[in-house]
């Protein structure tokens, strides 16, 4: 169905700018699947993305999972959700996303909720809505799970992370998130747009577990290499 706003607003690729899709056919067939995932604690390549048995404790995640690396037309996609707020992007990442899931054949108890990364309330605040969230609404819908926007908080406004090292990732999140409520149990799915050292995302299972959660297993769109 014609729309006539693209009379003044025509859709155009968010990686190579081409009119037509945000996300064209060519910019598509350059995304390439991350190959080799890494262990979420040391960040070394680990069989299927499970935790090294030697980086395992109480609090770490159990499993990390990615579609891609950060580069190319994934990172537009990304960048052109979180900075450009172009939130249809959000299902083109899902669908991508969940292709990538179906190729690997990892399957999620019926039980497990699906608990995005929160942003803080002044940083959602100015960007208007958390891109983590509206990858784990469309994502939850496609699996079938239910969602638990509110269980995780971040009641702490901290630093960006991009120009921070990788210790000053662990410290700058170090108890920056808050669990609402107890947790009976459940497995978790922890979603994110990108996971660069994964500090963020242990803090955050931290947190989860440390209100009684089961497993947590981190979910991202792509995987910042360095």
């Amino acid at each position: 169905m014609f729309n006539p706003l693209e009379l003044f607003y025509p859709t155009r690729c968010v990686s190579c700018g081409k009119g037509g899709r945000l996300l064209c056919e060519e910019c598509r067939s350059q995304l390439e699947p991350l190959e080799a995932l890494p262990c979420i604690v040391c960040d070394r390549p680990a069989v299927g993305g499970v935790t090294h048995p030697v980086c395992r404790s109480r609090w770490a995640p159990e499993r990390f999972l990615a579609a891609f690396p950060y580069r190319g037309p994934a990172r537009k996609l990304v960048q052109g959700l979180k900075y450009r707020r172009v939130r249809k992007v959000a299902e083109i990442m899902t669908d991508l996303l969940a292709g990538e899931l179906a190729e690997t054949g990892v399957g999620f108890g019926a039980e497990a909720l699906v608990v995005p990364i929160p942003l803080s309330f002044w940083r959602k605040g100015a960007r208007g809505f958390n891109q983590s969230e509206l990858l784990g609404r469309a994502l939850a819908g496609r699996l079938g799970l239910k969602i638990r926007t509110n269980l995780l908080r971040r009641p702490k406004d901290s630093l960006s992370q991009v120009s921070l090292t990788k210790p000053e990732r662990a410290a700058n999140v170090r108890r920056a998130f808050a669990v609402k409520e107890k947790i009976q149990g459940e497995d978790i799915l922890l979603v994110d747009d990108v996971v660069t050292t994964g500090a963020t995302a242990r803090e955050a299972a931290r947190a989860l577990k440390k209100a009684g959660a089961g497993q947590v297993w981190v979910l991202a769109f792509a995987k910042d290499c360095g």
